[in-house]
């Protein structure tokens, strides 16, 4: 990759990943909900900046999720980064049990499993944690 930037967003979601890892098997669900949100938007930065397309301000990310959910016809995308939001959200609020916090974790990983993906040049593939909320739990 020759973009610098952008690989510099990558490094950054990779370390927040760990580091997401790290608080939550401490059980600090607060840092680690805010660990796992920062690792999805700079995985998602990283590929908006290869793409050329602005970034800048939580509005702009998730309209940038909404086209790359519409290109690939993965709603789960959108749904994933809603939940990395979530996460986000938790960090402020404090509310999410072990369990949510886990699960939605999973999901962002997911999320930035699919953009790496994306970011080398390949269509991501549906996995088993693709399973629309809708339809249920996906353990």
């Amino acid at each position: 990759m020759n973009n610098l930037k952008a690989k510099q967003y990558i490094d950054q979601a990779d370390k927040y990943i760990k580091e997401g890892e790290k608080e939550l098997k401490k059980g600090d669900l607060r840092q680690g909900s805010e660990k796992y949100w920062g690792a999805a938007v700079q995985i998602l930065k990283a590929y908006c900046e290869l793409k050329g397309w602005p970034h800048d301000g939580h509005a702009k990310l998730f309209q940038d999720v909404g086209e790359i959910s519409k290109e690939l016809g993965d709603q789960r995308i959108r749904e994933q980064f809603g939940l990395a939001g979530m996460l986000h959200t938790n960090f402020y609020e404090g509310w999410l049990t072990k369990e949510d916090v886990e699960d939605y974790a999973l999901q962002s990983k997911e999320f930035i499993k699919k953009i790496k993906t994306l970011i080398e040049g390949e269509t991501p593939r549906q996995t088993s944690f693709d399973t629309p909320l809708s339809e249920g739990k996906r353990r």
